[in-house]
């Protein structure tokens, strides 16, 4: 990592060298070297202190009376989901501690970025860099319209070239493509900014897709912004970006903070509003650590193009797929690799005009879910890989964690059922009846509990000690309405997700089960009964199990475990009702889990979203795009108009 070097050419070299020692940042806004080992120091101490204690505390409470073989496998089970857990608690603590009390969180986190102003020159060449498949060509051509647009209000557009890159297998998908992004350029003033390239055979998947897309044009680029086909990102958004890497020499990877977009359905609703209130509290306390280290999320992100052409290719894993060959989430892969040689890949933790679709129904989140889990978990293959930075390698152990807490959790409820009805065979000495620690007991359950739910009540918290950030949520009591209604929904969705990665390991696992590439149904569609019953009575015949085994043999248990086995009885109905329009539409009306972008939409948001007021549809009429003041004209073919007052 680089120091901070005296500006004085006469400087003393012991002076200079006790600057690169204890200074806090560098020319270009990098932590320095020991600021960083401290830091790192300091987690890594917060985290096993925390884990050690619960251990502990657990072992305490299992000790009791000796040890059956279930109470072990509970043991096991517990350790191996306490990583993810405590990570997330003091990613969310140490976040929220900076945003209220750190006199400038962003210069504590990632300085490059707070010392850039808003008035710089953009001096980059960029590209904006869009991959699809099989996708609603309308659609992508709507927000790159809203994109592009937005850029010209800034009055920098002319630095910025579209492209289009396509890995669509179906002649019928190709053709309306074409078609419609064809359409689109003849209506643009400066139409040799937009270009469309499809690939015949999509080798590599999108990892592979851009790579020949920096082989073939990189040259012509300092910097590309990376979007998927539900991306959209505003002008401003995008130079901010661009500004802190031109200040950045040694910054490979810039990644914003991105937030979901408004939702009809009452799923996407939910879910949208929980990310939008915690991530940015728990993206603060990871990026304190993870500093130059950071994560990549495959989009919304800038990238220096010449080093992630010449040092971000992907090896090609050993052994037979699913968990060999070709790596399926390749961001953070690309990231470390990014920063194997040399360059710092970071989170820019502020909100900004920085979006996404979430899925809409609960399968379409899984099917989305399971996929990352398969990625994911070929990162076992690459944790030895030479040259990697430790805390690269904390971030790809991570992201294997994130997927193998599921399944302890599930194993943890199993191996709780069959001790209920007794033990098959103890280790250990008998503790004389009536010693069980029962204080104990109660009080681990609710601190995990509290430490599950940590990451999002802190970001919660950051909004409400605002009257300002609360006024963006609708006002203080429909945002507590919300905080109750999200957190209701998070009990019914979480052990279902957990019982659906649980599965999919086992096949992934035991019997080479994949997932694919495909594009996510972005608009949604009514779940219906069977539908629903298909998909998830796996879920709900292990809680009717879990229900009637716990009402046999330990009914007393029932109440504790009662929210964890509503959300598998209720899959079904669960899903089949957050996926309909109806309940998102109440919701909407009653402002239940609204998030500032519904409240104030931007230009941009208005622009895609057909789940706002006023919302803007493709081919309307033409108007000017607005942004702060700034205008530019054009034969652009999406409207922007005032939201209804």
């Amino acid at each position: 990592m680089s120091s901070t070097i005296d500006s004085s050419p006469v400087a003393p070299a012991r002076a200079s060298l006790f600057r690169r020692t204890f200074s806090g940042v560098t020319p270009t806004g990098t932590q320095s070297t020991l600021g960083l080992f401290f830091r790192r120091l300091t987690m890594a101490t917060l985290v096993l202190g925390t884990s050690a204690a619960l251990t502990a505390a657990f072992w305490t409470v299992m000790n009791v009376d000796g040890w059956s073989i279930p109470e072990m496998a509970m043991f096991v089970c517990f350790v191996a989901s306490l990583p993810w857990i405590v990570i997330g608690f003091w990613n969310g603590v140490i976040g929220l501690a900076l945003l209220r009390f750190a006199r400038d969180p962003l210069d504590v986190v990632i300085p490059c970025a707070a010392r850039v102003s808003d008035d710089e020159p953009i001096t980059s060449r960029a590209a904006i860099v869009m991959c699809i498949r099989h996708e609603d060509s309308q659609r992508v051509v709507r927000r790159l319209d809203a994109i592009l647009r937005s850029l010209d209000a800034t009055g920098f557009g002319d630095a910025f070239d579209v492209h289009v890159l396509s890995d669509t297998t179906r002649e019928d998908f190709a053709a309306d493509e074409r078609e419609a992004i064809e359409g689109w350029r003849a209506g643009l003033v400066r139409q040799e900014r937009v270009f469309y390239r499809r690939r015949p055979v999509n080798t590599g998947f999108k990892a592979g897709n851009i790579r020949e897309f920096l082989l073939e044009r990189g040259d012509d680029y300092e910097v590309m912004i990376t979007l998927d086909a539900d991306s959209v990102m505003s002008g401003p958004t995008i130079l901010r970006l661009v500004r802190v890497m031109q200040a950045n020499p040694k910054l490979g990877i810039l990644q914003s903070l991105v937030v979901g977009l408004p939702a009809r359905t009452a799923f996407a609703r939910m879910f949208q509003f929980g990310m939008r209130a915690s991530m940015r509290s728990y993206t603060m306390g990871a990026a304190w650590w993870s500093a130059d280290c950071g994560p990549y999320w495959g989009h919304n992100a800038a990238i220096r193009v010449a080093p992630f052409r010449d040092h971000a290719e992907l090896p090609e894993l050993p052994g037979a797929p699913p968990l060999g060959g070709v790596i399926l989430s390749h961001d953070q892969v690309e990231a470390v690799l990014i920063r194997r040689a040399g360059y710092e890949v970071c989170v820019l933790p502020e909100e900004s005009g920085s979006w996404e679709d979430n899925p809409t129904s609960l399968p379409d989140f899984l099917r989305r879910n399971l996929r990352w889990c398969q990625g994911n978990m070929q990162y076992v293959k690459l944790l030895g890989m030479p040259g990697l930075r430790l805390i690269s390698r904390v971030q790809l152990l991570l992201a294997i964690l994130m997927y193998v807490s599921a399944p302890a959790w599930i194993g943890f409820m199993i191996a709780g059922a069959a001790q209920a009805f007794g033990p098959p065979s103890v280790i250990g000495d008998l503790d004389p009846p009536g010693s069980f620690p029962v204080g104990l007991s109660i009080g681990l359950f609710l601190t995990m509990l509290f430490l599950t739910f940590t990451p999002k009540l802190m970001g919660y918290l950051d909004v409400v000690m605002s009257d300002r950030e609360s006024a963006r949520y609708g006002g203080t009591g429909p945002f507590v309405a919300g905080t109750a209604a999200e957190l209701f929904f998070g009990f019914l969705l979480a052990p279902v997700v957990s019982f659906s990665v649980t599965v999919f390991l086992i096949f992934l696992l035991g019997f080479g089960a994949s997932v694919g590439w495909e594009a996510q149904d972005r608009d949604g569609h009514r779940v219906g009964w069977l539908e629903a019953a298909s998909k998830l009575w796996p879920a709900t015949l292990f809680g009717v199990a879990l229900t009637v085994t716990l009402a046999y043999a330990a009914p007393q248990v029932l109440l504790w475990a009662s929210p964890v086995l509503a959300s598998f009885l209720l899959a079904v109905p669960f899903t089949v009702i957050t996926s309909t329009d109806a309940l998102g539409a109440l919701a909407a009306r009653s402002r239940l889990g609204a998030t500032p972008e519904e409240m104030a939409p931007p230009a941009e948001v208005r622009a895609v979203s057909d789940s706002v007021p006023a919302t803007v549809r493709y081919g309307a009429p033409l108007a000017p795009f607005r942004l702060d003041g700034g205008e530019t004209g054009g034969r652009l073919r999406a409207m922007v108009e005032e939201p209804a007052r």
